[in-house]
């Protein structure tokens, strides 16, 4: 009895992380997003966050089944990859994801910044001087290492991390200098922290806003896609896109973009 305990207990996990990363049915599209509040995170076993209320409500309008997946952003990034009928989610845009992936948006604009605390006075940032000291964190997977190595920065200076929390974390205890990503994710993650948003200041813009977006795989069955970007523009027409947007991201120590 205790060797049939022993090897159940053993199995077990391996068969939920098999159901966890199961293909998609036929009328069925999988969502993996990263923990990036206000946009998408988890509170208990609920998604919670803009994207994902909007995900909710595409699917209400639609009828498609939208299986959400919450994880770190380079996994996601290869789950995405082997499941055609998926999306990532919020994606931020750029020239050189564009032919990657088939995109729905954007949700917002958002600006990918480099950020400071505001007490950190003798900071200022000129890529054509750039300490050997200064370190700035970056998240893995994102498009934000690239986008300091192309304004640049020594790779000596990129200090990456897992997830937008260990970066703020990292930055509110000095470990890096800056910080750079969206300002609404960091801020929300200082405040769920127990940390004081408004000490964080944007100091230069890396790259605009090309925007958040749905992207999908472009393996994905094309009435599943057109269901949901219809959907998509549905809510973007009746103003509900903009309420939720307003509802989520207008305050700046509570998640907003801005």
């Amino acid at each position: 009895m205790k060797l049939l305990r022993w090897f159940v207990a053993g199995l077990l996990p391996g068969l939920l992380g098999m159901l966890a990363a199961a293909p998609a049915t036929a009328n069925e599209l999988v969502g993996f997003s990263e923990d990036l509040p206000p946009f998408a995170y988890l509170e208990g076993s609920e998604h919670r966050g803009l994207a994902n209320e909007v995900l909710e409500r595409i699917a209400q309008r639609s009828g498609l089944a939208i299986k959400r997946l919450n994880m770190v952003w380079a996994r996601a990034l290869k789950e995405a990859q082997a499941e055609p009928n998926s999306l990532l989610y919020v994606t931020v845009r750029t020239p050189e994801r564009d032919p990657q992936y088939l995109w729905v948006g954007p949700i917002d604009a958002c600006d990918i910044v480099l950020l400071k605390l505001r007490r950190r006075s003798e900071l200022q940032f000129d890529p054509q001087r750039i300490s050997g000291a200064l370190q700035i964190g970056a998240l893995r997977g994102a498009p934000t290492a690239k986008l300091l190595r192309d304004a640049g920065i020594p790779e000596a200076n990129i200090y990456l991390t897992p997830k937008s929390e260990t970066s703020v974390r990292m930055l509110y205890a000095d470990r890096v200098d800056l910080v750079a990503g969206l300002h609404g994710p960091y801020a929300y993650q200082a405040q769920r922290h127990g940390l004081d948003p408004t000490e964080l200041q944007a100091i230069h813009v890396l790259q605009p806003g090309f925007g958040c977006y749905f992207a999908f795989n472009p393996r994905v069955d094309q009435q599943l896609l057109a269901r949901f970007r219809k959907g998509f523009e549905e809510l973007r027409a009746s103003g509900e896109l903009q309420s939720l947007r307003e509802q989520f991201l207008r305050n700046p120590g509570r998640g907003s973009q801005r």
